[in-house]
């Protein structure tokens, strides 16, 4: 106790602060920069999920990324082939077919994407708070258009026809939110177009109400 007395420098606010709890300090953080330094630090929950997510997808080298990548594309474009020549079938009141070419195409140009940058990296992009809404719209729609394609138990035609046909466009508007989100201030300057766009419409309606009644 005597010899930790003597290392005790007071402040000039009148509190004392030891020398030898300062120096264990530094020497801890010094400890803890090392271990980071040397990668022996404990993982984060989102680390070793990373790698438990790696580990189960095999390693593959940037050929055979290409390769994947571009089998996936060639798929794509037969599958959209297939549903626009399936776009009579929507007119003559039966969107089944189109829908599923076309909930299809999208699954595997979702796929595709996964060849080039990774399953782990691409759905961080994905999930990426300026985008995770656009892909969770997008993902369910996708897969809500192909469950009332077969499931079509109890509803009636005409009912199942306007879902569908309302999914393919939530796909469609989703897909686009999504893409535009890598453009740079695309998105705000579109909503602000919008929002102008509709509270003129409420002003000039608001107005001509106004000038009806002062007329009458």
């Amino acid at each position: 106790a005597r010899w930790k007395k003597k290392f005790t420098i007071k402040k000039e606010d009148g509190g004392s602060s030891s020398i030898l709890d300062q120096a264990s300090k530094s020497m801890q953080e010094l400890a803890d920069q090392s271990v980071a330094l040397l990668g022996y630090r404990e993982k984060t929950q989102l680390e070793q999920l990373e790698e438990e997510v790696c580990s189960c997808c095999p390693d593959m080298t940037y050929q055979q990324r290409i390769a994947g990548y571009l089998t996936c594309i060639f798929l794509s474009f037969l599958l959209t082939i297939g549903a626009a020549t399936r776009l009579s079938d929507v007119l003559a009141g039966n969107p089944v077919p189109f829908a599923v070419f076309y909930s299809a195409e999208n699954i595997v140009a979702i796929v595709s994407s996964l060849f080039l940058s990774g399953p782990y990296n691409q759905y961080k992009r994905m999930c990426d708070n300026s985008r995770y809404i656009a892909t969770s719209i997008y993902i369910i729609s996708i897969f809500a258009t192909i469950f009332f394609c077969f499931y079509t138990i109890g509803i009636p035609s005409i009912v199942t026809l306007v879902l569908i046909l309302l999914l393919i466009f939530v796909q469609w508007c989703a897909l686009i939110w999504y893409t535009l989100s890598y453009i740079p201030f695309v998105r705000d300057y579109l909503l602000s177009c919008c929002f102008d766009c509709f509270s003129d419409s409420c002003c000039s309606s608001f107005s001509g109400g106004a000038q009806e009644e002062g007329g009458a």
